[in-house]
C-alpha cells in the first residue's frame, strides 16, 4: 500500500507512517536529489506525524541530547551532508548538560574513515518568541564561508563549489522586521552560532567565528522514545524561511 499516495490523511498508526517516510526518501539522497514533487509528499508525510507528536515539552525533554543522523533535509550545504562536490552525512549533536549544538558533516559518512569534515559549532536557548531581524553581517558571513571554501579544498572553483558557498550564505541571511511569534521555548530553541571548522584528513584547514547575534530558531515539531526527530529551522522563526530536518539517533 502506497501510503503517500493512498492513505495522507487518513487515521495511521506511527509505524505506519515512518515505514512510508523511510520509503520515500531512501532513494533521495538524504534529500539531496528529491524532486519537488517527492518533497511535497515527504513534507506531508511528516506533517502526518507531527500531529502525533508524543512529548508535549520536546524541546525541554532529555531525549533531545545525543548523536542524530540527517535522513532527510531540505536544507543547504552543509547541513544537507554536500560540501562542494563532495557528499557525506550529516549529523546533529546535542550536548544538554553543555547547552551546545553542532552540526558536522563527514566525508564520505563513516567517521572513522572520513578525510572531510565541516563542523558548525553553537550554543542554544529557550526562544522566546521574538522573531530575528534581518542581519546586518551578510557580506562578512559571505566573504568568510568563501575564504573557507577557497583555503579548505584548495581547487579551482567549479560551478558546483559556487552554488555551494552562496547556499552557505543563505542560511544566514535575515529577513522581516521583529514581530512575536506563538510559539514558546517548550518547543523552540533560538541556536546562536559561534564557529566553522573545517578539516582535511584531520588537520584544521580553516576556523572562522561568527559575529555575536548571528542566530536561527529551531523549532522541535516531534520527538519520540524510539529515537526519531524532527526539525524545523528557520532563519527568523517564520514558518515561510525554514527548512526540514529528519533524524534518528544515532547507536
Amino acid at each position: 500500500l502506497n501510503v503517500a499516495t493512498a492513505n495522507i490523511g487518513t487515521e495511521l498508526s506511527v509505524p505506519d507512517i515512518k515505514n512510508e517516510i523511510d520509503n520515500q526518501i531512501q532513494t533521495t539522497q538524504r534529500g539531496l536529489s528529491a524532486s519537488p514533487q517527492r518533497q511535497a509528499t515527504i513534507d506531508e508525510l511528516i506533517q502526518s506525524l507531527e500531529k502525533k507528536c508524543p512529548i508535549k515539552k520536546p524541546a525541554r525533554s532529555p531525549l533531545m541530547g545525543g548523536n542524530w543522523v540527517v535522513e532527510y533535509t531540505t536544507a543547504p550545504p552543509p547541513s544537507n551532508g554536500k560540501l562542494g562536490p563532495f557528499c557525506g552525512v550529516a549529523r546533529q549533536v546535542i550536548d544538554l548538560e553543555g547547552r551546545t549544538y553542532t552540526n558536522y558533516l563527514s566525508v564520505p559518512g563513516d567517521i572513522k574513515k572520513e578525510w572531510l569534515s565541516a563542523s558548525l559549532e553553537a550554543t542554544f536557548e529557550e526562544w522566546d518568541g521574538e522573531f530575528l531581524p534581518v542581519d546586518n553581517n551578510d557580506k562578512t558571513i559571505k566573504g568568510d564561508i568563501q575564504q573557507v571554501g577557497n583555503t579548505s579544498l584548495n581547487v579551482e572553483r567549479s560551478k558546483d563549489q559556487s552554488n555551494w558557498l552562496e547556499s552557505l550564505g543563505s542560511m544566514f541571511k535575515g529577513n522581516n522586521a521583529k514581530s512575536k511569534s506563538n510559539s514558546s521555548g517548550a518547543n523552540s530553541w533560538k541556536v546562536n552560532f559561534k564557529t566553522l571548522t573545517i578539516k582535511v584528513f584531520g588537520f584544521q584547514v580553516i576556523q572562522k567565528k561568527f559575529d555575536e547575534g548571528t542566530s536561527r530558531i529551531w523549532q522541535m515539531t516531534y520527538l519520540d522514545e524510539a529515537g526519531t526527530r524532527i526539525v524545523r529551522a528557520a532563519r527568523t522563526g517564520k514558518e515561510e524561511d525554514s527548512v526540514l530536518f529528519y533524524m534518528k539517533r544515532e547507536d
